[in-house]
């Protein structure tokens, strides 16, 4: 049986209501609720935007000036009602969280592969299953998402790799589609 991954990706409130969220991001919050509903998941991982003070001094910073991602602030949190219906359908051995500095993130290809290994060790994949799918929701498609799909790919490259399209959402409506037609690609399944 495919032991599946959902990634929530920087589903935090400066994403969502916060500076950097809009509309559509908050319309994208009710599939990743539905998505973390389902209960079919063998392990979820958050993936949180993490930045330090010094941050409008980096790379990233001066070409995205606006500060976000600092620890211990009301937009640094995930979404509520995203935590609420991970804590209540998930054990907390089965949720995992990876702050990340970078758009993609060596620490959550570091996780999928170990996740991989776990479910390719159990060898419960029947003939002709992939053994794992990575099904990535979250913020922002054209950013963090993208990235973090192509870490998957590159990390876990005989894991399937997924995009639930209606639980992501990007700057605009125009970036979230050409984000999406991306995936296609780069061997991500959009769904």
């Amino acid at each position: 049986m495919t032991k599946k991954v959902l990634v929530i990706t920087d589903a935090q409130n400066e994403f969502i209501t916060g500076a950097l969220g809009n509309k559509e991001c908050e319309a994208a919050v009710k599939y990743i609720v539905a998505a973390a509903e389902s209960g079919e998941y063998y392990k979820v991982i958050f993936t949180k935007d993490t930045h330090t003070a010094d941050y409008l001094h980096t790379q990233e910073g001066k070409r995205l000036p606006v500060l976000h991602g600092q620890e211990g602030t009301e937009g640094y949190k995930i979404h509520p009602d995203i935590v609420k219906a991970v804590q209540e359908h998930y054990a907390p051995e089965q949720i995992l969280t990876v702050k990340k500095p970078t758009f993609g993130s060596l620490d959550f290809g570091n996780t999928l592969k170990a996740i991989w290994e776990e479910v390719t060790a159990a060898g419960e994949a029947a003939e002709g299953e992939y053994p794992m799918e990575v099904d990535f929701t979250g913020f922002c498609t054209g950013i963090c998402v993208l990235s973090n799909v192509v870490m998957a790919k590159a990390f876990v490259p005989e894991a399937r790799v997924c995009v639930i399209e209606k639980a992501c959402a990007c700057v605009t409506p125009q970036t979230h589609q050409t984000a999406i037609a991306a995936m296609g690609p780069i061997q991500a399944d959009v769904i």
